[in-house]
């Protein structure tokens, strides 16, 4: 491969993980990765706040499945890793915080004795007691969460707590979301003719409970891309936004403000509504699924309180907002308590998240607006009257893409149709396979994978 040349576009965590790869693998390649903004990271971005790092969108990461944790290895970073130190939460149901039952597996409750009062009824209750056989025969095929879920334990345990708990992770509606691509387990599970709680109860046997589902930097998650980044070195080229694609018989070319840049392959790093514009006059179809790809923004907020003003539980990490309790507050995260390096015993680290697709009100607030909001939000659910005495927000515009049924199959005809009339060129971001970080750094594994076959 020597001699050969990639150009990765974008370097959020999808395109740093791509270009580790290839690196790492392909020492010999020519690689370029061009960033248009000032910095690494795309929605990983870790800054000072209240004299601690404390990161404005992902705090952590799973690690129940591979990629990060084993990304995080090759970096020597595993060491450095820490787990959560508070691992029960609460979900705010008919105006009382109520503790989400344990175990559970996306929301659903293993064991109906572990489920508070208040938290379901108790129909719903007793059909958590059986099997979880679904009522109507599931058909083939993708199906959203709420296809596979209701028919098997019931809409009061999807709507108080998988939609809850789910839909809040993405800002959509469970309703909508393709559980192949968000609770694979889940689908797997139902189809099992012994039942989705059978089949989920059988699973947990052999998980250890104690072991932790979480972990993060305590340098907050900048350190993974900034670490990224900086084995990189010159091959990073930040403010190089790409204006063009095209082809020639020389390879590809790669348009910015600076010129153009010549590549034997291309990684397409982006949000998908940004690959659909590049795309666009190359392979239009594809582009077109690109653009349909629906995506809500959100905004993210650190308030700190100090502690003569609010206690929060030490033994809780938070507590999820449904969406229909009427609140701006989707999810607020107790940081200090869930993060020992967070906690600094004169103040109470709070992290608070607004933004569903189908609740934009966040982005019509400036940010005292905003502020104001959640603090009333915050008073509602806990208690607190006293303003923060320091607050951050971080606005985060179209940054959680949603994954409908079908969501593999269009990704992977998206992919027949660039290797048949664009072989080379490989798109890739948040949009393929969830918008965690592991999910994202498999996509820019196997986006790696696929440019280096091509020039091999």
């Amino acid at each position: 491969m020597a001699g050969r040349r990639i150009v990765v576009v974008g370097s959020g965590i999808t395109g740093l993980a791509a270009a580790h790869r290839l690196l790492s693998d392909h020492p010999e390649l020519d690689l370029l990765v061009l960033e248009a903004g000032t910095a690494p990271g795309g929605r990983i971005r870790t800054s000072p706040f209240a004299g601690l790092p404390v990161d404005e969108a992902a705090d952590a990461f799973l690690v129940r499945v591979p990629w990060a944790l084993d990304l995080c290895s090759e970096l020597g970073l595993a060491d450095e890793l820490v787990a959560p130190h508070a691992r029960t939460a609460s979900v705010w149901l008919d105006g009382a915080l109520r503790p989400l039952p344990s175990p559970n597996v996306l929301g659903i409750p293993l064991d109906p004795t572990s489920v508070s009062d208040g938290i379901l009824p108790p129909e719903a209750l007793e059909r958590l007691s059986g099997d979880g056989r679904p009522d109507i025969a599931l058909p083939d095929g993708d199906l959203s969460v709420g296809q596979v879920v209701r028919p098997c334990v019931g809409d009061a345990v999807f709507e108080r707590l998988v939609d809850a708990l789910l839909g809040g992770v993405n800002a959509g509606r469970a309703d909508d979301l393709s559980c192949g691509v968000m609770a694979p387990q889940l689908l797997a599970a139902a189809r099992r003719p012994e039942g989705l709680l059978a089949a989920l109860r059988s699973a947990q046997e052999g998980v250890d409970p104690s072991a932790p589902v979480f972990n993060a930097h305590p340098s907050g998650m900048g350190h993974l891309v900034n670490t990224l980044a900086e084995n990189l070195g010159d091959r990073l080229r930040l403010r190089s936004t790409v204006t063009g694609l095209g082809r020639t018989d020389a390879g590809w070319l790669v348009g910015t403000a600076k010129g153009v840049e010549v590549a034997d392959a291309v990684v397409l790093a982006v949000p998908a509504f940004v690959a659909a514009d590049l795309l666009a006059p190359i392979e239009a179809e594809a582009a077109d699924h690109l653009a349909q790809v629906p995506h809500a923004s959100v905004s993210l907020a650190a308030f700190a309180y100090r502690r003569s003003d609010l206690e929060v539980p030490g033994d809780q990490s938070g507590f999820l907002v449904p969406r229909d309790a009427g609140l701006l507050l989707t999810a607020c995260s107790y940081a200090g308590s869930k993060w020992a390096h967070l906690d600094t015993g004169d103040r109470v680290l709070l992290r608070l998240s607004a933004g569903r697709i189908d609740d934009s009100r966040h982005t019509e607030m400036d940010g005292d607006a905003l502020e104001r909001a959640l603090a009333r939000d915050l008073a509602t659910t806990i208690g607190v009257e006293a303003p923060p005495a320091a607050a951050r927000i971080s606005r985060w515009p179209r940054s959680l893409p949603q994954f409908s049924p079908g969501h593999a199959d269009r990704m992977a005809a998206i992919d027949s149709r660039l290797a048949e009339v664009a072989p080379g060129l490989v798109v890739t971001g948040a949009f393929r396979h969830g918008v965690g970080i592991p999910a994202c750094i498999r996509s820019g594994i196997e986006a790696a994978a696929a440019v280096a076959g091509h020039v091999a």
